[in-house]
């Protein structure tokens, strides 16, 4: 057994050698190897048979026939099989019998992997098929050539071996191939995620996606107003409800005037179930992603159950409880910065004199900040941010006499500042809550930044960012003023997290690698739905059927996914600078002739 492991580690080395490696190093699994009726291995790991008790080889070949049949289906020249799922790799030989094009394995699993290794001879498919890379990335997904994807279900039956979510990450980003969707993205009437709505639409515009952004800010006011008619809290509560119902009604408008294929509506944008269902009697997929503390905001009870897909910025116990509300997927998707938005700015003299400080909070005034930073008054704290009425000695440093703080100017304070606290907010501890778990937009915002941040410890932060080299984490309230004393005197290693931090984040953390996991998971169950609905053609698609004609030159010279009409054509001829020719003159006299003569008669 040893020197069959061997043997196929030497095998893999020869054109995977880190994989190889990373096999090596590998505890095998506790998994039971027994022979088959016929004699050759099959293998049960974590309780599931992974390959025929009696023979595995038939199973394999009539698995591989029906694989087969699948590729030559998908009227692709040359398709890769991209296969899920390792097992014992009998049936990636048969595979690889019947079928002469490229075969793709996806295996996350190295303690799986060793096992086989150890199990039988696999040089001959190790030399017909590739092993793809353990930490598998867009890039070479994008590779694979018109990939087929090809479950090997009883390997997808593993709890905990992440194939069965890898294998949507794959789905996903193969749908979205060559697919332009159009998308519309619901704004909240204010709060914390409104200004998340526009870092998701941006995002989704420089992935190639038609966009459009229905902001609901302008009706603030008249919610603020409603506490107005009267005092009593049953009465407003109506109102408000009553209020919500009619925004709904406008979002409906919306979406009918537009016909998008994916609504996004961002946390406390004003849809009730009826409104969700409306929408999508129009042949939009529906998508929610709530960006806020389960525990303090549990009205996502009652919507989550009308939205086709669920997304969420904490894992379990609250992923179980909303599935099991849920009518479509629910899935953890953390939150992230914008780097046209948090980076590093060059600021002058007079800007960090107003906007510098030692040590800086940005945020609201919850009760746990209260009493933690009060340790830091004689640190040159600064604190920014609304709701600090009545805290006592902090209103001493309490900048702009607690007016809400811009986001530009949010990102100028992270620049000027030495040392910026990011503390989560808690309402029933005075320091740090020992169940934290979420991380909020500040830290990624903070580390687009390249600021340096102490940030209290949260349960979901190590995957995301490592403490010590990119933050620095606390755990008690007490430790901060000793922190903020010492990093105060450490400018260069400041600098070097703070540099760790936002190298991290452009690889990492944008909202455009969220909106591509977004979108990668609702095609991977929505897809071909998608797919089936009608495009709206193109400039490129109206340029490759012009041609060199006049008219085809002129089209290729617009950004290729402008829609190929009046009003989009106008619109990307706007967005141009310098001076216009005759014939882009007429097309901009013929759209407005359209908009003030022809089009409230069409419709």
């Amino acid at each position: 057994m040893g020197d069959r492991l061997e043997q196929n580690l030497r095998a893999l080395a020869a054109c995977d050698p880190a994989r190889a490696a990373a096999l090596a190093a590998a505890v095998p699994l506790e998994a039971a190897c027994m022979p088959a009726a016929n004699g050759d291995p099959t293998l049960v790991a974590d309780g599931v048979l992974l390959h025929s008790r009696h023979d595995p080889r038939r199973e394999a070949a009539r698995w591989a026939l029906a694989a087969c049949e699948q590729l030559a289906a998908a009227g692709e020249a040359e398709p890769t099989a991209v296969v899920l799922g390792f097992g014992l790799g009998w049936h990636l030989g048969a595979l690889a019998e019947c079928w002469r094009g490229g075969v793709v394995v996806v295996e996350p699993d190295d303690r799986l992997l060793r096992t086989a290794f150890a199990a039988r001879d696999l040089r001959p498919l190790l030399a017909r098929v590739a092993l793809a890379p353990a930490h598998l990335d867009e890039a070479v997904v994008d590779a694979w050539r018109a990939p087929v994807i090809l479950p090997h279900a009883p390997s997808l039956l593993r709890e905990g071996s992440g194939l069965r979510a890898l294998g949507e990450r794959i789905a996903g980003r193969v749908a979205l191939r060559g697919l332009r969707l159009r998308v519309l993205v619901v704004s909240p009437v204010s709060g914390g995620s409104h200004p998340i709505t526009g870092y998701c639409a941006r995002a989704l515009g420089a992935l190639g996606h038609e966009v459009q952004t229905l902001d609901l800010a302008a009706f603030a006011g008249g919610m603020d107003a409603i506490d107005g008619f009267s005092p009593k809290a049953h009465a407003r509560r109506t109102v408000r409800q009553a209020y919500g119902r009619f925004l709904g009604t406008g979002v409906l408008a919306a979406v009918e005037a537009m016909r998008p294929d994916l609504v996004l509506a961002m946390a406390q944008a004003p849809l009730d179930g009826a409104v969700i269902e409306q929408i999508r009697t129009l042949g939009a997929t529906t998508a929610f992603w709530f960006v806020e503390d389960h525990r303090l905001f549990p009205y996502w009870r009652e919507v989550v159950g009308a939205y086709d897909h669920v997304f969420v910025i904490q894992e379990e116990p609250f992923l179980g409880e909303a599935r099991r509300l849920a009518r479509g997927g629910v899935d953890y998707l953390p939150l992230a910065a914008d780097p046209a938005v948090h980076r590093p700015l060059a600021l002058s003299s007079g800007e960090r004199e107003a906007l510098g400080a030692p040590v800086a909070f940005v945020g609201a005034g919850y009760r746990n900040r209260r009493v933690a930073l009060r340790t830091l008054l004689d640190c040159g704290l600064r604190i920014w941010g609304t709701e600090w009425e009545g805290s006592g000695p902090l209103l001493d440093v309490l900048q702009r006499d607690g007016a809400r703080i811009a986001t530009d100017d949010c990102v100028r304070i992270f620049n000027a500042t030495a040392v910026n606290v990011n503390l989560h907010s808690s309402t029933w501890v005075d320091g740090v809550d020992p169940e934290g778990d979420f991380v909020n937009p500040r830290a990624f915002e903070l580390a687009a930044v390249g600021a340096f941040q102490l940030v209290d410890e949260r349960r979901l932060l190590p995957p995301l960012l490592a403490a010590g080299s990119e933050v620095v984490t606390f755990r008690q309230a007490g430790e901060l003023r000793e922190l903020v004393r010492s990093w105060l005197a450490r400018a260069e290693e400041r600098a070097a997290i703070g540099a760790a931090a936002r190298r991290r984040a452009l690889a990492e953390h944008t909202y455009r690698h969220r909106m591509e996991r977004l979108l990668a998971l609702v095609c991977a169950r929505d897809g071909e739905r998608l797919r089936a609905r009608p495009r709206r053609a193109t400039v490129a698609d109206a340029a490759r059927l012009e041609g060199g004609s006049p008219l085809g030159c002129f089209l290729a010279e617009l950004p290729p996914h402008t829609p190929f009409t009046l009003d989009g054509v106008v619109r990307a001829l706007q967005a141009r600078a310098g001076d216009l020719c005759e014939a882009e003159s007429i097309l901009l006299l013929l759209h407005q002739f359209d908009e003030l003569y022809v089009r409230e008669a069409r419709q």
